[in-house]
């Protein structure tokens, strides 16, 4: 609509505001016009800047707007929906006007690239120079020579670590055991009574070693990052403690109490306690670089594990006041007639810095696509190979690399399927030069994505040294319960997505796309809704879930686009590399993890006899009221295992109770280690020591085994049981 010039003649007037109606007419809809007698120069004004934002190109071009001006009113005309504002202060007005505007978003919707760096403009120049004054096939040639560098570098540093054993100078034939950080079949087979009847089956290592020229000491390797990564997240009973969500290592420390050998350099751990995170709790080995450590079994049964301080951060070991039939000790790694081990020290993150420095190039002078794939690329095999392995990888054993290979490559392609997708709704608008824009005189910031998307992304995809370092395991009622301070790191969590969510609303409401993703939006919020009333089934929204919810909302040209892409496209690397693509619903049984199940309830101590000796218990859960089905599984499981300080001591079938006096006094191993702690161990006022008790039932001449009872507590000699609290362990 063009503005007319003041008048006084009421006919001309007339005249024009007649062929106005009918030019619009053949394009509006819907036209509201309004004459006035007299308009000033000024109202001419304001209506051609009304009218010049009306027919500024929206960014969704699904409306347009038409405005007109008078003395009294201005009106803002939607062909579409026939929306006018009077030119008054009314509250009807502005609350109209409010809705109206946060409906259809903003006059004069844009969506600009994030602007350059003024004081570094001279490096901001040098990409379009690059590209300018380097012909196409050259700069391709250039990016596979850098690739394949890039490729043959971190190759013959990863590569040889996870393929050659490692090894001593002196003599290759000294076996190296490469373990995890977590439990190890070798050394300790498990919880409750996977070591068999007087832990005859722990620890594996001193039942065939290989080092007598040693006198029994063990070498082992341990990998990175085991500070953390030592963690149980399952629950693990000691004797009436349950320890989750912590480093398990029982006793230990530096400061050594009683020394059994002269490269002694910590105090016993319990035997069934982490090797490595041992390792990293004694300093032995850097949770940065892993390393080599020494270890010995000499230590046999000890009648008490204080606990004690760690190192590089870590926090105390666990305590446990009572004897335990196996221990060792940390040794100096180096005796004076050897030189050195060779392949020890873990290239993660080696690896990972050379990624980091050499993504730098492909991200300030490749294309939006090439930073994108490279940089995409390079993370997922970085966590499957360096800094968060799916697959435990032994050099010893040829397979290990080649299982790891097949798992990674199982999740790349699905992996890459997604970024596809992810790529196209997103990160192609944010990541692109100006061609890609549709105007050429617009200059987008590399530095912008060098300093803001490239190490976000970076922090996304190192999940595992960083969001995993929060007191968060799952976001799980029951989880968020049992780890101290997870509720207000979820509510810190919470706080920032949904700050930063609002940052990128205003974003998408600035380049008037807001009606679309909030349609996008409700549809997801309704589908978890919709999952999470299944029957049987947890809602599960991993973080790769949670980034691909995400991404499609941070589709914006902006630094704010920049930032939260970054870090949520490592996010979901992160998950999908890691872990797969996990079921976004999943049962009841499979996040129990190694937790008791509760299928099968284990018998409960309900009485001691301090004259006679005989520990009593109720066989079944007291009103129990059993099925068919479930009676034949208590019959299946019908004999009855007890534990004693956590080792299994006695099975007997179809029984009700036991004369642990006899039990102490038939078994010649148990009755030293009595004797032991009485002597020396740590005891009450009354000379009493603790004695953990509990029970579970098994399947008769099998390793298959039901859940725990809680521990019961006798103090020995005196007799005084304190009766387990209901619980499972």
């Amino acid at each position: 609509m063009k503005s007319h010039p003041p008048s006084n003649d009421n006919q001309v007037n007339s005249k024009s505001d007649s062929d106005t109606i009918e030019l619009q007419s053949l394009d509006i809809k819907k036209t509201i016009t309004s004459a006035s007698d007299n308009i000033t120069p000024n109202n001419s004004s304001m209506s051609d800047t009304l009218l010049s934002n009306s027919e500024h190109d929206d960014t969704t071009g699904d409306r347009s707007r038409t405005t007109t001006a008078s003395s009294d009113d201005i009106r803002i005309i939607d062909e579409d929906n026939d929306f006018y504002f009077q030119r008054d202060n009314s509250f009807k007005t502005r609350f109209k006007r409010f809705f109206y505007l946060l409906w259809y978003g903003p006059l004069d919707p844009k969506d600009d690239p994030a602007p350059r760096i003024s004081c570094l403009e001279f490096f901001e120049a040098i990409p379009d120079k690059f590209k300018t004054r380097v012909p196409l096939i050259y700069r391709r040639a250039l990016l596979v020579t850098y690739l394949f560098f890039w490729f043959g570098l971190c190759y013959s540093i990863l590569v040889p670590y996870l393929t050659v054993p490692p090894y001593l100078s002196t003599d290759p034939n000294t076996h190296i055991y490469t373990l995890s950080c977590g439990q190890s079949q070798e050394f300790w087979k498990g919880k409750n009574g996977a070591c068999g009847l007087n832990g005859d089956l722990c620890p594996e290592v001193t039942k065939s070693n290989n080092n007598e020229q040693l006198q029994n000491d063990i070498f082992i390797r341990c990998p990175a990052l085991c500070d953390r990564s030592s963690w149980t997240y399952s629950l693990i009973p000691i004797g009436n403690q349950k320890i989750k969500y912590r480093g398990y290592f029982v006793g230990g420390g530096t400061d050594v109490e009683n020394k059994l050998e002269e490269n002694q350099i910590t105090n016993p751990y319990r035997a069934d306690s982490y090797p490595c995170g041992a390792g990293v709790h004694a300093g032995v080995i850097s949770p940065f670089w892993g390393g080599c450590a020494r270890i010995s079994y000499n230590s046999k049964d000890q009648t008490y594990f204080k606990s004690s301080k760690g190192h590089y951060g870590v926090g105390k070991s666990i305590e446990f006041l009572s004897f335990f039939k196996f221990s060792f000790f940390f040794k100096n790694l180096k005796l004076p007639d050897q030189e050195s081990f060779n392949n020890c020290y873990d290239p993660r993150l080696l690896i990972l810095i050379l990624n980091i420095i050499l993504g730098i190039p492909v991200v300030y002078l490749g294309s939006g696509a090439v930073a994108y794939w490279t940089i995409s690329i390079c993370g997922f095999w970085t966590i499957c190979l360096a800094t968060d392995p799916p697959v435990d990888v032994d050099p010893n054993r040829i397979t290990d690399f080649a299982h790891l290979l097949s798992v990674a490559l199982e999740r790349f392609l699905p992996s890459c399927c997604i970024l596809y997708v992810l790529w196209h709704v997103s990160a192609k608008r944010t990541l692109s030069e100006p061609s890609n824009i549709g105007d050429t005189n617009v200059k987008i910031s590399y530095l912008s994505r060098v300093f803001l998307w490239y190490p976000m992304f970076w922090l996304g995809v190192l999940n595992n040294m960083t969001f995993d370092r929060l007191p968060v395991d799952r976001l799980t009622i029951s989880d968020l319960k049992e780890q101290s301070g997870a509720m207000l790191a979820v509510g810190s969590i919470i706080l920032t997505i949904t700050t930063c969510a609002f940052i990128q609303a205003y974003k998408l409401w600035l380049s008037g796309r807001f009606r679309k993703y909030l349609f996008i939006y409700s549809m997801f919020i309704l589908g978890l809704v919709f999952l999470a009333q299944l029957p049987n089934l947890t809602l599960r929204v991993h973080h790769y879930i949670l980034a691909m919810l995400l991404i499609p909302g941070c589709a914006t040209r902006g630094r704010t686009a920049l930032l939260f892409q970054g870090i949520l496209l490592g996010l979901f690397l992160s998950g999908a590399a890691r872990w797969g693509l996990a079921a976004i619903a999943e049962t009841a049984e499979s996040l129990r993890r190694d937790d008791p199940k509760g299928n099968i309830i284990p018998p409960m101590v309900t009485a001691y006899n301090i004259q006679t000796g005989v520990l009593e218990w109720s066989n079944f859960p007291f009103n129990a009221k059993l099925t068919k089905f479930t009676a034949k599984l208590y019959e299946k499981y019908s004999s009855i295992s007890i534990l004693i300080n956590d080792i299994e001591q006695y099975v007997g079938d179809k029984i009700e109770s036991v004369n642990l006096k006899e039990l102490f006094d038939s078994s010649a191993d148990l009755k030293k280690e009595i004797q032991e702690a009485l002597a020396n161990g740590i005891k009450d006022r009354n000379g009493n020591i603790p004695i953990y008790i509990r029970l579970g039932r098994k399947i008769p001449n099998t390793h298959y085994y039901s859940d725990f009872s809680n521990a019961a507590i006798l103090k020995y000699p005196s007799g005084e049981l304190t009766v387990p609290f209901p619980g499972l362990t």
